[in-house]
């Protein structure tokens, strides 16, 4: 397994509350790649997928290794609440799998560059 850095932007934030697929629990942390980490993904064989005009990786960890470390831009570490649920500017730390898992990014920890702006929540349409 080769640790990488990959830079983005968070799309789905499954660290605060774990994804529930099938019945396996796990940490899931889903970001648009800039494009350096675009190319370093692209590089290392990771499995990635476009939406939207934008290339998105999914890194994932299972819940029996305790959450990722979560750090804020200072490099203190903080706790996941920390995260916004999306929009928050990241940098992640994985390992990609071996073998027949090589095109997996499995998470280590994140460090929020940047948070989302706040959005005013407006319950009107309700």
């Amino acid at each position: 397994m080769s640790t990488m850095s990959l830079a983005g932007k968070v799309v789905f934030n499954h660290i605060t509350k774990p994804d529930v697929y099938k019945g396996t629990e796990k940490y899931a942390l889903t970001i648009a790649l800039d494009k350096d980490s675009k190319k370093i993904a692209e590089k290392k064989g990771l499995k990635t997928r476009e939406y939207d005009g934008e290339t998105q990786l999914t890194a994932t960890r299972k819940v029996d290794f305790g959450a990722p470390r979560v750090y804020n831009r200072d490099r203190d570490e903080v706790g996941v609440g920390h995260l916004s649920l999306f929009g928050d500017e990241v940098t992640l730390k994985v390992k990609s799998g071996k073998g027949d898992w090589s095109a997996f990014s499995y998470l280590e920890a994140v460090r929020v560059e940047e948070k989302a702006e706040e959005g005013e929540y407006d319950d009107s349409d309700f």
